[in-house]
């Protein structure tokens, strides 16, 4: 059986010789991962959809499995909100705190020292409930919070629009982008304020997109949206539009004004010389998602450009034939409808150093043509470099 088939189970425990014991008892037919803290688990229930059992033990530094176990339950993300939690006591754990673990949500305790039996029943009584609780999830195509399309039903409308794509030479986009303090607000203001502010991006989002676009919310701040007939160029218009947008917002709560912002990664069908399927399009938008988290400036990150092509390289050729460029820009007639040299260069300044906000909106538009032609321009010398 691969790593991939088995039942993976987090446990979660200072001591390592406890962990060890788990894992053993556990045996060959489940994967264990291991963290010796709730912020160390945290991470990795984030990131790992395919836990569906945690034990977490009740006393821990950093983080303790009572907090942990509050912070999976107050989650967004409603995988993780339902995963099953079997709380680790001891023999000085007291009546009372097992009735506080109770009340915050845990699935149910074992004791140390505890036996071989122990472990393996509540595995397999809850790893089974688990996975029946995510099948019936995936049967329901939208989020509950928003309205919008879950992962799921954002993956039937992916794909449908994918096989359209390619019957007719159409692109397709795909942009993916996060709220950034999503957890911080969590922290601060509990889930009744945090779950208020996503639905109202959510609505202001969705007043961008057109009919046959596709805006879904997978949870905890992460919002996706579908493209078909787009370029990457023009979604990537779209995704700062999204960002000024989001950072203009303000939420008032008693006192405190709560901001936030957005990273984003987008991905298109025409980074790719051939006929792809929608997984790898939208996983590697992921990718470019990462990326974007990375960086100070919070950048949007296309694919093809952070995997394609060499960042420096393209700086330092448009800064070669920026004037050129602009130049022929300024003497076109109707110029009153054209940027001038001086303006364009700011401008193209202002993209290569992510300050997106620095251009104004009445000129978004006129930047794309020129700039749209160059980008063209640099995938055809690629093309020709590999042939």
């Amino acid at each position: 059986m691969s790593q991939l088939e088995k039942v993976h189970v987090l446990v979660v425990d200072d001591s390592s010789t406890t962990r060890n014991a788990i894992s053993k008892h556990l045996g060959d037919a489940y994967f264990t991962l291991h963290a010796s803290d709730g912020v160390e688990a945290w991470e990795l229930i984030k990131s790992n959809a395919s836990i569906t059992l945690v034990f977490a033990d009740l006393h821990m530094p950093v983080m303790n499995g009572m907090v942990l176990l509050k912070q999976i339950r107050s989650a967004n993300d409603s995988r993780v909100a339902s995963l099953p939690v079997i709380m680790i006591t001891g023999h000085e754990d007291t009546d009372a705190a097992k009735r506080a673990s109770y009340a915050l949500g845990a699935t149910d305790f074992i004791s140390k020292p505890f036996s071989s039996l122990d472990i393996i029943s509540r595995a397999g009584s809850y790893t089974d409930l688990s996975q029946k609780i995510r099948v019936l999830s995936q049967n329901v195509t939208h989020d509950s919070l928003t309205g919008l399309h879950n992962m799921h039903g954002f993956e039937e409308v992916g794909e449908k629009s994918m096989a359209s794509s390619i019957r007719h030479h159409n692109e397709l986009s795909v942009l993916i982008i996060q709220l950034i303090n999503v957890d911080e607000i969590l922290g601060k203001h509990g889930k009744k304020i945090t779950s208020q502010i996503i639905s109202s991006i959510a609505r202001t989002l969705k007043k961008f997109l057109r009919k046959e676009e596709t805006l879904a919310h997978l949870g905890g701040g992460r919002f996706s949206v579908l493209f078909p007939v787009t370029s990457a160029f023009k979604t990537n218009i779209v995704a700062m539009r999204f960002q000024k947008t989001v950072a203009n917002l303000a939420f008032k709560t008693g006192s405190t004004i709560i901001r936030s912002k957005l990273a984003a990664g987008l991905n298109s069908t025409e980074s790719y010389d051939e006929n792809i399927n929608f997984n790898t399009l939208y996983s590697d938008a992921e990718a470019a998602l990462s990326q974007s988290l990375q960086s100070p400036s919070l950048k949007i990150v296309r694919y093809d450009e952070s995997h394609k092509y060499d960042f420096e390289y393209q700086n330092s050729l448009l800064s070669s034939i920026v004037t050129s460029v602009s130049d022929l820009h300024t003497n076109t007639e109707n110029s009153e409808s054209k940027l001038n040299g001086v303006d364009f260069k700011r401008y193209v300044s202002a993209i290569f150093n992510a300050q997106y906000n620095q251009i104004p909106e009445q000129d978004l538009a006129l930047m794309v043509a020129p700039l749209e032609s160059f980008l063209a321009y640099v995938n055809e010398q690629a093309k020709l470099k590999k042939a």
